[in-house]
């Protein structure tokens, strides 16, 4: 990301403004900035005899955007550039086949789910075999998510939609009874962080609830702890259908699954058949925090039994107002956050609206309420 070294910046009043850049309130070294309605933060450093000028990692604006507040924020202090990287960065352009967890996932086709997709070339096969549904592939590996765009461009697949994200909570966001199919191949099996699985009664019952009737969970993996562990997890259910494979010809196969059979490993599927027709989703998300204490904070982390809030840093905006920074939100993906705390308090970023961090949300405002 763009950013510049400076020297001899001149302290400015806030607010102000500057053609179309308003910049809101400075605490410590980071700069509140504003541009059509959107918020985010530079940051000031100081470096022996000069500033660094750069972008926050959690507000991420876009580069246009950054080097429009560099531009304005240099005019106002009348700072020095001593160098800078900011010539020839570009926004990314937006690709119609990559999409993120705050897009709509009301699609009128049928929807398949593959979490996870690696090198691709199962969810490319899904989107072939079934021309008339929208197949959306989960995977948080950048390189992986390359890959599959351009083979998407090149290959002129439209039905194929990649949102970057914890799959264990994008099934959150999708309608019930909307789901085809949902693949789980070859996930980490993570025997030392069992918590951070795919696999869980958490994600178990989200999958049932998306599935349609006689939609279906398949889990492919070649690991011997992950099948048993899994298998205990889908037993934890009062109702179920489960057919099992071993060492099963698909019709397609992975690089590392074509590498795991020359070495001989087991492989084993579990399918879940869905038998329930679940209740519609019903979204109802209210992310309004109203008047918070800040002091209360005071650094803490709370820990509860699928989400967590910890507060991290609490520094004072004016004498009304604190800016907090957090960490809120599901285990599997926890936000980090700033919140401008006082009378009127609001989040800097808004938190993705999905259940977990509406839990969080609700907690966070107990905790910090203004009565006593």
């Amino acid at each position: 990301m763009p950013h510049l070294f400076i020297k001899e910046p001149k302290e400015i009043n806030y607010p102000i403004s500057s053609n179309g850049v308003k910049f809101l309130f400075q605490v410590d070294d980071l700069i509140a900035c504003e541009i059509d309605n959107k918020k985010f933060f530079i940051s000031l450093q100081k470096r022996d005899d000069k500033y660094l000028l750069k972008y926050d990692k959690i507000t991420r604006p876009l580069s246009s955007m950054l080097k429009k507040a560099y531009k304005e924020f240099l005019n106002l202090t009348k700072a020095k550039i001593l160098t800078s990287n900011i010539e020839g960065i570009k926004d990314r352009q937006p690709n119609k086949y990559l999409i993120t967890i705050n897009d709509s996932l009301d699609f009128k086709e049928e929807i398949i789910v593959e979490i996870g997709f690696g090198s691709g070339r199962h969810l490319l096969h899904l989107a072939k075999k079934y021309p008339d549904m929208i197949i959306i592939g989960i995977e948080i590996h950048k390189p992986s998510i390359e890959q599959v765009l351009k083979r998407c461009e090149l290959e002129n697949i439209t039905n194929i939609r990649i949102i970057d994200y914890d799959g264990r909570l994008v099934l959150s966001k999708i309608k019930s009874n909307k789901v085809h199919s949902i693949y789980v191949h070859f996930p980490v099996p993570w025997d030392k962080k069992p918590h951070r699985r795919v696999i869980s009664e958490y994600f178990i019952n989200e999958s049932i609830r998306v599935l349609k009737k006689d939609g279906f969970l398949h889990l492919r993996t070649d690991s011997d702890n992950y099948f048993e562990y899994s298998f205990n997890e889908f037993m934890k259910l009062s109702k179920n259908e489960l057919k099992i494979y071993k060492n099963r010809e698909l019709e397609v196969s992975s690089k590392y699954e074509d590498r795991w059979k020359k070495m001989n490993k087991n492989i084993y599927d579990i399918f879940m058949i869905n038998d329930t027709v679940s209740e519609e989703l019903i979204e109802n998300y209210n992310f309004e925090l109203g008047c918070l204490n800040a002091k209360k904070a005071n650094n803490k982390a709370y820990i509860f039994d699928d989400f967590v809030i910890h507060f991290e840093k609490i520094a004072p905006i004016n004498d009304k107002n604190y800016l907090i920074k957090l960490t809120m939100g599901a285990f599997e993906r926890p936000e980090h956050l700033y919140i401008i705390a006082g009378k009127k308090s609001e989040y800097f970023n808004t938190p993705v609206f999905h259940k977990l961090n509406q839990k969080a949300h609700n907690k966070l405002k107990e905790i910090l309420s203004c009565q006593k």
